[in-house]
């Protein structure tokens, strides 16, 4: 079984941000595993839609050259960016974090009953990512 290569399973939209700012306009090079093409046009318009990008594909000055600077996928650090202008930006940093690991829920074999009954405790209507940050008190 051949294992897909990285390149051609991911979303592009952090590498595309990278190379934009190294200077590398012209993102649609020969890579020696090419990402699907669907792929290539979903992150240049999701970082488009972030403003990230301007109508010439060039990284924006004030958001998109920002957002390189993150080390983290472009979406989030857009978020973490607009959290200041809202005053909430200490809950999306928790929320942030909380997004990229792989999961801050741990159930042990033995005890999952009581582990689902301790989430309930935090859990929102308004949905996952308010449950993470008020699960933050548990940790």
């Amino acid at each position: 079984m051949k294992t897909v290569p990285e390149m051609q399973r991911s979303n592009l939209a952090m590498i595309v941000i990278q190379l934009k700012a190294m200077g590398i306009d012209n993102v649609l090079f020969d890579f020696m595993s090419p990402p699907p093409a669907e792929s290539m046009i979903r992150a240049l318009e999701l970082l488009y839609a972030l403003n990230a990008l301007d109508d010439s594909a060039k990284l924006t000055e004030n958001i998109g050259s920002k957002m390189a600077e993150f080390p983290i996928d472009p979406t989030l650090a857009k978020m973490l960016l607009t959290s200041a202008e809202y005053g909430c930006s200490e809950e999306m940093v928790t929320i942030a974090a909380m997004l990229t690991v792989q999961s801050v829920f741990v159930y042990p074999k033995d005890a999952r009953k009581k582990a689902d009954a301790i989430r309930r405790q935090f859990a929102v209507k308004e949905g996952d990512h308010l449950t993470l940050l008020n699960g933050k008190i548990f940790l």
